[in-house]
């Protein structure tokens, strides 16, 4: 019995992606005859119909859903072995793909990227900015950056350092409604919160010796950290802004502690990726790079 051939097998994926005859042929460089000579083998092979064709569009069958998946893991263990003879001493190259929270990646993970993108030309790059959670095998991604170690199995995580939070405002508003005296004096004031789907938003906080979650009312809630900032800075009121922003703005004046002394968490910062690609030399060079971003401690 004839085996199934490497272009036979890209051929079926390619269709299945592009779920056209003419986009998959065009997506390979062959004709269309080609790319439905290869389909109609592999079927005549394996003795089952793995696509259905219509006038518009070309869907999988049940027999073709299963077949494609088992096809993309011997595929990516393929792109493994490969990988891991090449990553002693070949220069990385290939797509990376990595999803990470908006503003950190716009602060911190994206000048890290650049600075990788300027010493590696092999290497290109598909970034998901979002804070919504991206689930990082089924998204397809090589590194996720979380807030969070992963539980996931088959998922490690890097630790890449921490960052801490400021409970701050502008000098503006400041002057306008006074410091707080301790965190119970939040509830006098306009607070700008991020967007949460717990039940209520308190903020933890340390006062006197004595850690405590306090909760609050915001006078807003925002789905964006980088929004966020923007709206303190211009005195919308008091919020607890990531030091990887407030730092500048702490150290220029333009934000002032409405709290000093107050103890506030650290949030620790994972890149996490799939075991079975730890490995891929891209992979290794992005997790090395991530490790020296300035504004984690």
């Amino acid at each position: 019995m004839k085996k199934t051939s490497f272009l036979d097998a890209e051929a079926f994926l390619v269709l299945a992606d592009q779920h056209g005859f003419g986009a998959a042929a065009r997506e390979l460089g062959v004709t269309q005859s080609t790319i439905s000579r290869r389909i109609a083998g592999l079927e005549a092979r394996i003795g089952h119909r793995l696509v259905e064709r219509t006038t518009r569009r070309v869907a999988l069958t049940e027999a073709g859903e299963s077949y494609a998946s088992e096809l993309r893991d011997v595929l990516l263990r393929l792109e493994n072995a490969d990988a891991r003879v090449q990553s002693q001493t070949a220069e990385p190259e290939g797509l990376l793909r990595v999803t990470m929270p908006t503003a950190l990646g716009r602060a911190c993970v994206l000048p890290s990227l650049t600075r990788l993108a300027q010493r590696h030309a092999g290497l290109r790059f598909e970034l998901n900015l979002s804070d919504r959670y991206v689930d990082l095998l089924d998204g397809g991604f090589d590194v996720a950056i979380r807030l969070a170690a992963p539980t996931q199995s088959g998922i490690d995580a890097r630790r890449l350092g921490s960052f801490g939070l400021h409970l701050c405002a502008a000098p503006s508003y400041a002057e306008r409604r006074g410091r707080i005296s301790d965190p119970s004096s939040l509830a006098l004031h306009d607070c700008l919160a991020l967007r949460t789907y717990a039940p209520r938003i308190s903020w933890t906080m340390t006062w006197q010796g004595r850690t405590m979650d306090v909760d609050i009312s915001p006078r807003m809630i925002v789905s964006d950290m980088l929004a966020i900032h923007r709206m303190v800075l211009d005195g919308a009121g008091i919020s607890l802004v990531p030091s990887y922003l407030a730092a500048p703005d702490l150290a220029a004046g333009r934000l002032v502690e409405m709290l000093p002394g107050v103890g506030l968490p650290k949030l620790d910062v994972y890149a996490a990726f799939s075991r079975d690609r730890a490995s891929l030399r891209k992979v290794a060079v992005l997790l090395e790079e991530l490790g020296q971003i300035p504004e984690l401690i």
